[in-house]
């Protein structure tokens, strides 16, 4: 097959971006290897590197159960800003100063990595925890590259609607069952003097939140097509998606663009916002503030087309373990009993979130009350977004979905949409070189 010419343009954007990240992540890495980030641990511990700081105490948790089920425990490394976190990882992967376990993105965001060849095939422990019921076969896809898996499930995370009880009990609301409903009870948190829907993403990632969520209420089918790159951004389902956002806009359903999900847990205690469309990963955020069971609620939102069958979109962090590991045997061993119910009990207990292995459920009422929701839906699993597609088409259109929040109008609504379907034909292209 002749070899494809790139347009001028992508070529220098995509070499500027990559020089400037990898200038920045070489520093990082000299940094890192004068230091413990990528020393092999002692004994026979192995090491594992992430992008998040906060979650010590709970890797330190559940390496204590893993330490007594395999004799392996967890030294954590952590490096705080994504990007150089991410370069870290590429550049460090291919020698002697590669971690043992990697936290990573599933979806797309693995298949980028995995196909360089840097992450272990996790095949026969993903045999393994379905066989345990550990852990749904239906998740397997999201983190697997070319049919084989390169990732387990770091947690399980559903997008739901978080909802204030105070306002929903002051205007005797309760949760709806049918979009319609849905629709109704939003008018009347308005009508009651109450933000409806609380939604950010003027300048930030959460703008496909709720573009992910129309468009697989009205089809999952469509949604998982529109993702692999097999349906178009202009076509009817997707125009359907934007014009029913733009209307929900024109009714005054929504908070300015600006709305910051950390305000979210005051509000809502205050009563003064209804509902939050978010990733069951907030909870946190609302246990932290004091807030239990009797000032918020979760359910799943009904969807769009009630002839659609029940979908939710999931969020699910990747463990990987890394080829050229020090230790990696012992690394293999600690992936393969990670989804064991009693390591992941202490796992969710800290994170206040849920796991793939539906047995391990956190302390957090409304959660786990969500969990029961989502076991008799038996829904369609939808990967996030973030992680659906190519991971410079989502970041892209990201933006685009941003820009559109900021001026939601049926017309800004058709134009989005045509430059997002512009970037995916751009995009794939690119991924398929």
């Amino acid at each position: 097959m002749p070899a494809k010419t790139l347009p001028r343009a992508m070529v220098d954007r995509r070499t500027v971006l990559r020089l400037g990240a990898g200038l920045g992540a070489a520093a990082v890495l000299s940094s890192c290897a004068r230091g413990t980030l990528t020393r092999a641990a002692s004994g026979t511990d192995v090491t594992l590197t992430n992008d998040n700081p906060t979650w010590a105490p709970g890797f330190e948790s559940i390496g204590k159960v893993l330490r007594s089920r395999t004799g392996h425990g967890v030294s954590v490394r952590a490096v705080p800003d994504v990007s150089g976190y991410q370069q870290l990882v590429r550049m460090s992967a291919r020698t002697d100063s590669t971690t043992d376990l990697v936290k990573w993105w599933n979806g797309y965001r693995l298949r980028d990595i995995a196909r360089s060849g840097i992450f272990a095939d996790l095949s026969t422990i993903w045999d393994d925890a379905e066989r345990q019921g550990w852990v749904s076969p239906a998740a397997r896809e999201s983190f697997s590259h070319d049919g084989r898996p390169y990732a387990i499930p770091l947690y399980q995370s559903y997008y739901a609607i978080f909802y204030s009880k105070p306002a929903f009990e002051r205007l005797g609301l309760t949760v709806p069952r049918t979009w319609d409903e849905f629709v109704a009870t939003a008018e009347a948190l308005r009508d009651g003097g109450v933000v409806p829907i609380g939604s950010g993403g003027a300048t930030t990632w959460e703008s496909l939140i709720w573009f992910q969520q129309l468009v697989n209420g009205l089809d999952p089918g469509f949604y998982r097509a529109l993702t692999e790159g097999e349906a178009s951004y202009t076509d009817g389902t997707a125009q359907e998606a934007m014009a029913l956002w733009a209307d929900l806009y024109d009714r005054g359903l929504f908070s300015p663009p600006d709305f910051a999900v950390q305000e979210a847990p005051g509000r809502f205690a205050e009563g003064t916002v209804g509902m939050n469309l978010y990733g069951t990963w907030q909870a946190a955020s609302y246990t932290q503030a004091g807030l239990d069971e009797e000032t918020f609620g979760l359910f799943l939102l009904p969807q769009v087309d009630p002839a659609a069958p029940a979908a939710v979109i999931t969020e699910s962090g990747a463990l990987a373990v890394s080829e050229n590991a020090h230790k990696r045997s012992e690394a293999l061993a600690v992936a393969g009993d990670w989804l064991s119910t009693d390591a992941q009990q202490v796992w969710v207990d800290f994170l206040n979130d849920l796991s793939a292995n539906a047995a391990a459920l956190p302390p957090v009422q409304p959660v786990r009350d969500l969990a029961r929701q989502v076991a008799q839906a038996d829904p369609v699993l939808a990967t996030r977004y973030w992680e659906a597609s190519p991971p410079a088409l989502i970041e892209g259109n990201v933006q685009e979905l941003s820009a559109f929040m900021a001026a939601p109008s049926a017309a800004s609504a058709r134009t989005t949409l045509a430059r997002m379907q512009e970037r995916a034909d751009v995009e794939w292209e690119m991924w398929s070189l």
